[in-house]
């Protein structure tokens, strides 16, 4: 079950001296953890299949606070969230309509989830400036945040795990561990990670999409469609 795990204050500098060559590589596999083993295309949610928020949020929770269980876009996505098996910074769950919470970025005190562009990540590229997300936990919390900005990278060796990027829209040059370190280091952000389709390589780019928090409900408190009561 997916938990978020905070490291701040003398922990995280702790963390950061004691592991920063471990730390190093694994941003760069992080940032190529896509290239390779991609699935088959599977088809995700259209619009008109998307279930209820309300029977969504239900048919997940547990009663565990600190357990991410979903995500839900109303007229776009209705995932369900699993974690990163212990030890294994490169998973990225191969079945539909999942999304994988990304255990390095808590490091940073921000919220990152991956997908597949052949599977759930498909469906980013609907996603739109000022959309609201909604993550919702374990205990039926709902915490949501609105969606601000887009970066876009071509990978400049898609098929290498030490590629540099290229920012789409600057022309901005970064190594893969500059750019983990622009993407993730946003303390309270929440930020959605696929691969960019291109001239035949499913591997050609990488897409992030970064939200900024809005408030908390619980579902069984939200209007149907009027949007949300933050509290």
């Amino acid at each position: 079950m997916p938990k978020i795990r905070q490291y701040t204050g003398q922990r995280f500098s702790t963390l950061h001296q004691e592991g920063h060559g471990l730390t190093r590589r694994l941003i760069i596999l992080a940032l190529a953890l896509l290239i390779a083993f991609l699935p088959s295309p599977t088809r995700a949610w259209s619009g008109s299949e998307l279930p209820p928020f309300d029977a969504f949020a239900e048919g997940i929770v547990n009663g565990e606070s600190d357990d991410l269980r979903g995500i839900y876009v109303p007229d776009v996505l209705a995932d369900k969230i699993v974690s990163q098996p212990d030890g294994e910074p490169a998973f990225i769950s191969s079945h539909p309509n999942t999304l994988t919470v990304f255990g390095m970025a808590s490091r940073y005190d921000s919220i990152g989830l991956l997908a597949h562009n052949t599977l759930a990540g498909a469906d980013f590229s609907l996603l739109e400036q000022g959309q609201i997300i909604h993550l919702i936990y374990g205990d039926g919390r709902i915490e949501s945040y609105g969606i601000k900005r887009f970066f876009s990278y071509q990978a400049l060796q898609p098929q290498s795990i030490t590629s540099d990027f290229v920012d789409l829209e600057t022309g901005e040059l970064l190594s893969a561990s500059k750019l983990f370190l622009k993407i993730f280091d946003r303390p309270g952000s929440l930020i959605l990670q696929t691969c960019i389709y291109a001239d035949g390589d499913n591997s050609w780019g990488r897409l992030f999409i970064i939200a900024e928090p809005l408030g908390s409900a619980y579902f069984w408190s939200m209007p149907n469609e009027t949007g949300v009561r933050y509290y």
